[in-house]
């Protein structure tokens, strides 16, 4: 019996993940229940914050129902998990360049929900997130360089996460972009738990930062 091109499978999504669960961790728990054939790994996220799932992508349907049995019993950081075949992620083409990532915020597209948040997962961007909710890139950017962070320009990129629809928020939410891996951990280090403009809010507005991956 032949099975279909559309429902061969070659993607599985695993749930009920901690909340702080990294990558590493899930390829840590792949290597210990000998899960095989898996080229990549996303953490779902939504608005760039965990949705506590992953995808896996695997290299050949053949290795999709073998990799779910044994994930039965897995666990994540302590946490039992759940996984099922699933249809291929989300991907949102329209991030790839910079005039794409422009275009795709002023249409309110960076969302931050999906794999990895639909932008590259190779650490190059950093989520911020608790600061007013007006503020404007510029304003960012001078309260940024208060921590020393002088490596950002006129070309760095900043683009504010839109609500859903029908939300409210007294806080804002904003995707900067980097120019390396080491250079998001260092404005994470910096700025996570600070406060913003304290000599005029006091402690209205905690920042909160994480690197997207």
């Amino acid at each position: 019996m032949r099975v279909a091109v559309e429902d061969v499978k070659k993607h599985i999504i695993v749930e009920n993940l901690p909340r702080t669960a990294l990558v590493a961790d899930i390829r840590r728990t792949l290597r210990r229940e000998r899960v095989v054939g898996v080229d990549d790994v996303q953490i779902d996220l939504y608005r760039f914050s965990s949705n506590r799932r992953a995808y896996l992508t695997l290299s050949h349907p053949d290795f999709l129902q073998q990799n779910i049995a044994k994930l039965e019993k897995a666990s994540v950081g302590g946490f039992l998990v759940t996984a099922h075949p699933t249809d291929v992620p989300p991907v949102n083409s329209e991030l790839r360049g910079v005039k794409g990532r422009q275009l795709a915020a002023k249409r309110g597209a960076i969302t931050g929900t999906g794999p990895s948040g639909c932008v590259p997962s190779n650490g190059r961007h950093v989520c911020i997130w608790g600061l007013p909710p007006k503020i404007s890139s510029d304003s960012i950017k001078e309260h940024l360089q208060k921590f020393g962070l002088t490596k950002l320009d006129d070309k760095t990129e900043i683009y504010q996460v839109p609500l859903p629809e029908n939300a409210f928020s007294l806080f804002s939410r904003h995707l900067l972009r980097t120019q390396s891996l080491s250079d998001s951990y260092h404005i994470v280090r910096r700025i996570h738990m600070t406060y913003f403009q304290p000599e005029v809010f006091g402690r209205k507005f905690q920042v909160h930062a994480c690197v997207v991956r």
